[in-house]
């Protein structure tokens, strides 16, 4: 009896080797539907897109560096002769506002945060010649760009460098009174 039981599972033992010997090792799925992964600055070579954001300018994919506000176009790169947030008007959005066919969207990163008042007036300009339109920190501009530029669609975008985060003047430094310095310094204490 033990010896019948011990053959069998001999014999399930070759089997399951055969099975394994003959069975085709492959490096992962390779059915319909895969999921791959593109690294957007490193395969799209004839594109031109945003790899940093610096404070003095743009570098791009092709490792040239652009000083100051851009203009980027689908083909080409335009330095865009504004200073701040604060200079764009209907003169210095002419440069979108005259592209035929219309952009699927224009994408504005800005160099810090502004006031929603600010952006509802940049947005009425832009409507009334029908752009769509997305208004952004500029770091969170320059990935959208990107990303919609390397999906094929048809966008431009008008970027100011972020300033620095000592030089930035649109925010108030925190500061906190000398009662609730004690107090936090009580609380770390204890």
């Amino acid at each position: 009896m033990v010896l019948i039981n011990n053959l069998f599972m001999l014999r399930q033992l070759i089997q399951n080797i055969r099975l394994f010997h003959n069975s085709k090792i492959t490096k992962g799925y390779e059915g319909p539907g895969k999921t791959t992964m593109d690294i957007l600055n490193i395969q799209n070579n004839k594109k031109i897109l945003i790899n940093k954001c610096l404070p003095i300018g743009f570098k791009l994919n092709d490792n040239s560096l652009i000083l100051g506000p851009l203009a980027i176009f689908p083909e080409i790169i335009l330095a865009w002769n504004i200073n701040s947030t604060k200079d764009i008007n209907e003169a210095t959005l002419s440069l979108f506002t005259i592209l035929y066919p219309t952009l699927d969207l224009l994408i504005l990163g800005l160099e810090s945060n502004y006031e929603y008042k600010r952006i509802l007036e940049i947005k009425k300009i832009l409507l009334k010649y029908q752009i769509k339109t997305e208004i952004l920190p500029v770091e969170h501009a320059c990935g959208i760009y990107n990303f919609l530029k390397s999906d094929g669609r048809y966008v431009a975008a008008g970027l100011i460098p972020p300033l620095s985060k000592k030089f930035n003047s649109h925010q108030k430094p925190l500061q906190k009174s000398p009662k609730k310095l004690t107090e936090e310094k009580n609380l770390i204490d204890t």
